[in-house]
């Protein structure tokens, strides 16, 4: 059996959690919206707000997730902390691009922000895994 530096499972495991949390952040983002901004219309109303919003708030929470799954992989398997949330970034990627291929309606709209938001993932999974601070074993200059 070979060692990889790359743990699948927690990877895996970390890609479906990011989705998870993408879709309460967009349903608690769309409840607050129709109970306390914009109350009283109907549910076609809050259907096309939440079409529209989607996009940009993964654009704007992503990294921050990503930053916060990273990290926690990062305590889960330090030494493979890296290669496993890029490969959770990837897996992330991979069913974005499998849901917008098979979804039904116009996608057009969602492509750019897929692109754009997809950067600050990136980001934020490379710096939870890298750490911001300085390494522990760094000695003082």
């Amino acid at each position: 059996m070979t060692n990889t530096s790359i743990r699948w499972g927690l990877a895996i495991v970390a890609a479906l959690l990011a989705q998870i949390t993408m879709i309460v952040i967009s349903v608690i983002c769309v409840a607050v919206y129709s109970y306390t901004i914009h109350t009283g219309e109907t549910q076609e109303f809050y259907n096309a707000f939440a079409s529209a919003s989607g996009p940009w708030i993964s654009l704007i929470v992503g990294g921050p997730v990503f930053f916060l799954i990273a990290r926690w992989i990062r305590r889960r398997a330090p030494s493979a902390a890296l290669g496993t949330a890029m490969a959770h970034a990837g897996i992330y990627l991979a069913i974005e691009v499998i849901v917008l291929l098979l979804w039904q309606g116009d996608t057009s709209g969602a492509l750019p922000f897929m692109i754009g938001g997809f950067l600050p993932k990136l980001v934020g999974a490379w710096l939870g895994a890298n750490g911001l601070a300085a390494s522990p074993h760094a000695k003082a200059a």
